[in-house]
This record gives structure tokens, sequence and C-alpha cells, in this order.
């Protein structure tokens, strides 16, 4: 179980203690502001720009936060939360005392996060995360902890908190000071939808093996029908329900169910169905190319086929013993959310 690291101050000789800075900034004629969205003309900072994409911050002063403040600045006019909804949610940090941005996962090498309402986040996958990795699952579950049920879709929230509350001695790998002050823009971005909830295909390619289910999901493919690949080396798309989301774009986080099967194979090699969604990036290597080139531009709530010739899976070496090499891929996956 990740633990939160006991803050420390910043020394002298890295940066100017903030007690010190409202001294001399009054001395000198200027005003240290104190940051309180609820208390008009007392922000450090102007916030412009629309939900769902990277917010502007024009700085007016040095901030400086004691108790976590948080306000809605624009309500989402989507569908209201509930405890146990899976939500996709993008934010930014910035520093008060620096004034430099400290996170933002709206840009294309960061993603947003993943969590269930009122849940816990999910921790680092790695057994021994790197310094980076524990500063996000931090400030992950604070921005977790600022949403709740019943808020909407669409909807963008700004907290304003001392990164010692949040971060303590892991706020250095991000150039953040114990005592440094931080803004936090919290836009909800999606829910993550439970299966394709848009309209079925009913013309079926002939490449297309039939699907087995159980309890509504996938459980296996059966190729007792389908044609044997053409090694011609081009992936292949089906959709077979066709959602009305959003449109994935190359570099997004996706959240996806799916089952994988080689081409004549007797099971799968792997599968979440059952298990549990799987959010990963576009993109930036994270996951084979087929599904790189092959998910771009579908819409979120479909449902898709994939075949994946070896060049863009695991080529001429496979990967383990239920990959063979120069195995071509099939893949049903439900696109779920995606940002």
């Amino acid at each position: 179980m990740l633990r939160r690291p006991r803050a420390i101050r910043r020394t002298a000789a890295l940066l100017t203690p903030l007690a010190l800075v409202a001294a001399l900034t009054a001395a000198c004629g200027e005003e240290t502001t104190v940051v309180s969205g609820a208390r008009e003309g007392t922000e450090a900072f102007e916030l412009t720009g629309e939900p769902g994409s990277s917010p502007e911050l024009s700085w007016k002063s040095r901030m400086t936060a004691e108790d976590p403040e948080t306000e809605v600045v624009t309500e989402g006019d989507g569908d209201p939360l509930a405890d146990g909804d899976e939500v996709l949610v993008d934010y930014y940090v910035g520093n008060g005392f620096t004034q430099q941005t400290t996170l933002d996962t709206y840009g294309e090498d960061q993603t947003p996060t993943v969590f269930p309402v009122g849940g816990d986040v999910p921790q680092p996958a790695s057994a021994q995360p790197s310094d980076a990795d524990v500063a996000r699952y931090l400030l992950d579950v604070f921005v977790a902890d600022q949403v709740e049920a019943d808020d909407t879709v669409g909807t963008r929230k700004v907290a304003t908190v001392s990164a010692a509350d949040i971060l303590g001695v892991a706020g250095s790998i991000l150039d953040v000071g114990n005592e440094d002050a931080l803004v936090v823009v919290i836009d909800i971005a999606a829910t993550v939808k439970s299966g394709p909830d848009g309209s079925p295909i009913k013309e079926r390619d002939p490449w297309v093996p039939a699907i087995g289910f159980k309890d509504g999901s996938p459980t296996q493919l059966d190729f007792s029908t389908t044609p044997a690949p053409n090694p011609d080396g081009v992936l292949k798309k089906a959709v077979l329900y066709q959602g009305t989301g959003a449109k994935v774009g190359a570099k997004d986080l996706v959240v996806v169910n799916y089952l994988g099967q080689v081409y004549d194979g007797a099971k799968p090699f792997d599968s979440s169905f059952g298990k549990g969604t799987f959010t990963t990036a576009l993109g930036r290597g994270a996951v084979i190319k087929g599904w790189d080139q092959g998910l771009v531009g579908l819409t979120v709530g479909s449902r898709v086929m994939l075949q994946i010739p070896p060049r863009f899976g695991y080529g001429k070496d496979g990967s383990g013993e239920a990959i063979p090499g120069n195995s071509t891929l099939y893949f049903v996956i439900d696109v779920l959310a995606a940002g």
C-alpha cells in the first residue's frame, strides 16, 4: 500500500519560503493573495478556456493556500454521476509559487485518469513505482476526492490546496515544494460505458469469425467457417455495433473491454471481459500497432472486430506459447470511453 510521504519544507537554497516572500512583497507594496473562489476579487489568477481543453492561467500575484477549497466554475449538461460509475477525468495543476505548469493531462504526452466515483484510484502497476508514478498517483487521489455523485459530465471544477496536503516530498520530482500552493483545474470528461450501446450492424464481412457469448459477454471466437487470412499484411476492421459517442483520436487514452484469439486458435490468449476494463494510451508504444491503427476513428459505444496481420502484431517472434510467430490476431473490442 502506498503511503503519503512525510512533508518537508523547501530549503532557502532552493526557494525562498512563502512566509518570507509575503513579508518582502508587503514591504514593497505588493500583495500576496490568498485564493478563494468564493470571494470575488481575491483570486491570484485568471482562468480562461473551455471545459475539455487545457486551461490557461494568467497569474496576477503569488498564490498561497491553506485548507483545500473547491468550486464549480462550469456546470456540465451531461448525465449525472452515480457512486460506482467509472469516470474519465482530465486535469491541470499549476504551481502558485513558481507560476509554472506542474502537470497537464490534456497534452499528448500525458493521459487522463480513470477511477470509480466514490471508490479507490488504481495504484501504480509496478511493484517499485518511480517517484513520478507516486506523484501522479497522489495527484490522481486528490482529484478523485473532488469528483462526487450527482456531478455532471462536462463539469469543470477549480481547487486550491497546499502541496503539503497532497504531495509532501513526492512533489520534488515535479519541482513542487511542500509549502507551495497548487491550483487544480478538473474536467469531468466522460463516464465509462458498461458495454456497446450503438446500433448493431446486421451485415457481417465474411472474414469476421462468429463470437461465442456467456451472460452477454464474448467468451471465444469460432473460426470454423472463417476463411484463412490473406497473407497481404492488410489490417482489417469491421464495426459490429456503431456507437454514437466521441471519435477516438490517434493519441487518446481509451477504456475498453477486449478478447484476443489467434486465427484457428482453440481458445482466447487473453480477455478482459468479466475481469474489469482495460485502459491504455494509443500511439505511444503501449499497445501493438494493430490497436494504434485499428481503434482510431471509432466512436465510443462501438464494438469492433480487428484482423491484425503479424507485422502489426507480434511479428515473426510471436509472444509466448499462446501466440506463435507470424500469427494473425483477431480482437473483438468494445470502446467504452476515450479522451
